[in-house]
């Protein structure tokens, strides 16, 4: 009997795991902080490199100055490319799509882009400042789980000056936030660059990805 006490009681959803949490202001805290950021940052870029943009610490080292947006669909399947807009020493802007498959060719566009671009980005690219919280109470209740939602995210990153940027938006998180407007200002100059396709406000990552992600080839018989 005592046995299946014990075992009743490891089994028993009453009991919970027991976490340490540093305290708030902690060096320790900061730490993680700063840490989860530079993980983040770090998984956000790997899905560029990945998706066949260049790393961003060799367009730095090439002191080219650039602004980047990687789309995914809310459903994660479609292989639709990303966005890089360019700011050359010699004033040009230009914008070009990259993929799996390779780069397009660059597209000049207005130097009024540029600085209509960077106007929208604010802080999304630079990292949070710490901010001391308070860690959570050991005897609340778990979090009931998050509710599903389905909708796009657009990745960012950019070099200028030696700094490296790096940051996300995502559409389940409501469209009021930051970074929604650098995420349609990126794929508004890439759709409305290629004259064969149509750029549309009400649905521009659908836009972008219409115009841009690669279609199956159908088999041959």
């Amino acid at each position: 009997m005592k046995l299946l006490a014990v075992l009743l009681t490891f089994a028993s959803p009453a009991v919970r795991e027991e976490h340490s949490y540093p305290p708030k202001g902690s060096g320790q805290q900061r730490a993680d902080f700063e840490r989860g950021q530079a993980n983040q940052a770090k998984f956000e870029q790997r899905l560029f490199t990945e998706a066949g943009f260049k790393p961003l610490p060799d367009m730095i080292k090439a002191k080219r100055i650039v602004r980047r947006s990687l789309f995914e669909d809310p459903y994660m399947m479609l292989p639709i490319p990303g966005v890089e807009v360019e700011h050359l020493s010699d004033g040009t802007v230009t914008v070009r799509v990259v993929g799996r498959a390779g780069e397009s060719e660059p597209v000049k566009l207005p130097a009024a882009a540029w600085r209509h671009l960077t106007s929208l980005e604010g802080k999304i690219l630079t990292p949070r400042p710490y901010v001391p919280w308070d860690p959570p109470k050991s005897d609340l209740p778990s979090p009931p789980p998050p509710p599903i939602c389905h909708g796009w995210i657009v990745r960012f990153g950019a070099s200028e000056n030696a700094v490296q940027g790096s940051g996300s938006w995502a559409q389940c998180g409501g469209k009021d936030q930051p970074g929604m407007a650098f995420a349609v200002e990126m794929a508004r100059l890439a759709v409305e660059s290629h004259p064969s396709c149509k750029f549309d406000p009400t649905n521009p990552f659908w836009s972008f990805s219409t115009c841009f992600t690669p279609r199956p080839t159908p088999a041959k018989n």
